[in-house]
């Protein structure tokens, strides 16, 4: 839980976007497929999980870095949110000071925002679901912290353990969030569809009368780790 950032009190503009197209094309996998691409992506850890709104996320990251608790930041990030963004907010953990709620979740919603990702608590969850506004968050309180500050805008923040930089993706679900970084949007996607190709394949081979095993090559690897040699 951070108090400070090398970058507090900037309000950076939100630079490079990925193309839009394969934010798209990213959405259409699961956040397990695209964590098993073995391709550079960030898997948010837990508790982060979905409290309210839609069920899934796919967008460009806006970052917010706050003090953990303050809100400053928090009220000047509609000015930054483009359609399509996520809202990326590092509270620094912090569980008993909500950094959010449904006026800013209204507010970003009108201007296309396409989900909230929040490490620290978020409040009026009943409002923030009649919106429909995806929110996931590491839990829920009634109270605000301070409105002082420090805080920054379209900075490197961290969110569950994982670096976000403005204009990575990210994409959530009910299995839980996933990161992939701007540059490495177009390499990830290929590897993903892989994975995708590879489960298809597995379904179809179970569907005609293979083990599960034998389908996903777990016999034959079980076979060959038994052959070798014991560790000493």
């Amino acid at each position: 839980m951070s108090r400070s950032h090398p970058q507090q009190w900037a309000v950076n503009p939100s630079g490079e976007r990925p193309d839009p197209a394969d934010v798209a094309a990213l959405r259409e996998f699961a956040t397990t497929q695209i964590a098993d691409c073995g391709g550079p992506v960030g898997v948010v850890g837990p508790p982060l999980r979905r409290l309210a709104g839609g069920p899934e996320v796919c967008g460009t990251a806006v970052t917010v870095w706050t003090k953990p608790g303050d809100i400053l930041f928090v009220l000047k990030a509609p000015d930054l949110i483009g359609a399509g963004d996520v809202l990326v907010i590092d509270g620094g953990g912090r569980e008993d000071a909500a950094v959010i709620g449904d006026i800013v979740g209204r507010t970003v919603h009108d201007l296309g925002c396409s989900g909230l990702v929040v490490d620290g608590a978020v409040r009026d969850v009943d409002g923030l679901d009649e919106i429909g506004l995806p929110v996931f968050a590491r839990g829920v309180h009634p109270a605000t912290g301070s409105n002082q500050g420090p805080g920054a805008i379209n900075v490197p923040v961290q969110c569950g353990g994982v670096a976000v930089h403005p204009g990575d993706v990210v994409r959530a679900d009910s299995s839980g969030i996933v990161v992939v970084p701007r540059a490495e949007l177009a390499a990830v996607l290929e590897l993903t569809r892989a994975v995708a190709a590879r489960e298809e394949a597995w379904r179809a081979a179970v569907a005609g009368g293979q083990t599960l095993a034998a389908a996903t090559g777990i016999d034959a690897l079980i076979a060959r780790r038994g052959a070798e040699p014991p560790l000493p």
